[in-house]
């Protein structure tokens, strides 16, 4: 059954998983060494942010419950080295994927310049200039944002989950389940938005050529349209071209921020639930309100960036993948190369 569903999943050459799988194989394998850095460093920077949950209810016990002074200013102290060390290890991650990324998009445009230049003029006849000009620039950026989207999601935002259920785990096992009920009914809704979101990228990356090319055959043939008064024609053409790019733009808005709501709203119903179940341990069973605090902050925590909910992760994935999937050297296809036949 788990082979068959895998078959599925790659199925389709141009989906995104099979696109992902590609650019991982492709552009990331070369790259592991400073993956690995940066694997570590989100490592670090995740186990700091839940041990900083953690010592919230450290912190609410020794002033609530033992009204122990010297021993807050101890963990206030440790807990500002906590985050000095976070927040060194943040910046060292984001160096690391910025150079890993500056390095994909050197490459990509490399190999699609070599790619290029090994076709003849009758390849270049058919296509217009501004559909290179937009792989080079857009497209070969793409690539790198979706390596780098993955890698950052499944680095630092999955460990910094991980390390936040384990704090809400330790505090309260039965209270951690609650906040779990609500993965899949959201994961059932965007399957959906991420298959119309691909489809509007793919969309995007057509208008921004086109624009592109209108400019360009605007510019180099100024004199005919100055010589033969074609001014408004040239306007109406390019503000078509700019109003299809508003308009695919503001149909991706729509779709994508979708999530944000939505992830929100079953947050919210979660931690209304650990509100109240939590209270009622605290005054009912006699639980320490240290559990309960520390709790809180890990689940507050990780509500409080929706940029790494699942559904903005997903969303924001099928939209460079659905560029990055017109952009790569693969997209180019390979000249032909002729026989010795042909050449006789």
């Amino acid at each position: 059954m788990l082979k068959s569903y895998f078959q599925r999943l790659f199925a389709d050459p141009k989906g995104t998983a099979a696109l992902v799988r590609r650019l991982l194989l492709e552009q990331a394998a070369g790259q592991w060494r400073r993956y690995a850095l940066a694997f570590a460093l989100m490592a670090i920077a995740a186990a700091s942010t839940a041990l900083g949950a953690y010592l919230i209810g450290d912190v609410i016990n020794q002033a609530y419950v033992h009204k122990n002074l010297p021993g807050i200013i101890i963990l206030a102290l440790v807990t500002a080295v906590i985050f000095m060390i976070k927040g060194m290890a943040t910046y060292g991650q984001a160096v690391a994927l910025a150079r890993i990324g500056n390095r994909i998009i050197a490459d990509n445009q490399r190999r699609m310049f070599a790619r290029l230049l090994q076709h003849n003029v009758g390849f270049f006849a058919d296509r217009h200039s501004s559909e290179f000009m937009a792989r080079l620039t857009t497209g070969a950026a793409a690539a790198s944002h979706v390596l780098n989207l993955l890698i950052t999601s499944i680095g630092r935002d999955l460990l910094s989950l991980i390390g936040l259920a384990a704090v809400m785990a330790v505090q309260d096992p039965v209270l951690s389940m609650l906040s779990v009920v609500v993965v899949p009914p959201a994961m059932l809704i965007l399957r959906k938005m991420i298959r119309r979101i691909k489809m509007i990228a793919h969309d995007q990356f057509t208008g921004s050529a086109r624009i592109l090319e209108t400019l360009q055959e605007t510019l180099q043939g100024m004199r005919i349209i100055k010589a033969f008064t074609l001014e408004e024609d040239m306007r109406a053409r390019f503000d078509a071209r700019v109003g299809d790019l508003e308009n695919e733009s503001n149909k991706w808005a729509r779709v994508a921020y979708r999530s944000g709501p939505l992830m929100e709203a079953l947050g919210g119903f979660a931690i209304a639930g650990a509100l109240v179940y939590g209270g009622f341990r605290v005054i009912e069973t006699g639980a320490t309100p240290g559990q309960f605090f520390s709790f809180l902050a890990a689940s507050c925590w990780r509500m409080s960036r929706p940029s790494a909910s699942p559904g903005s992760i997903s969303t924001s994935t099928a939209g460079w993948s659905g560029c990055a999937s017109c952009s790569t050297s693969s997209t180019i296809p390979q000249p032909n190369r002729p026989t010795k036949a042909s050449r006789r």
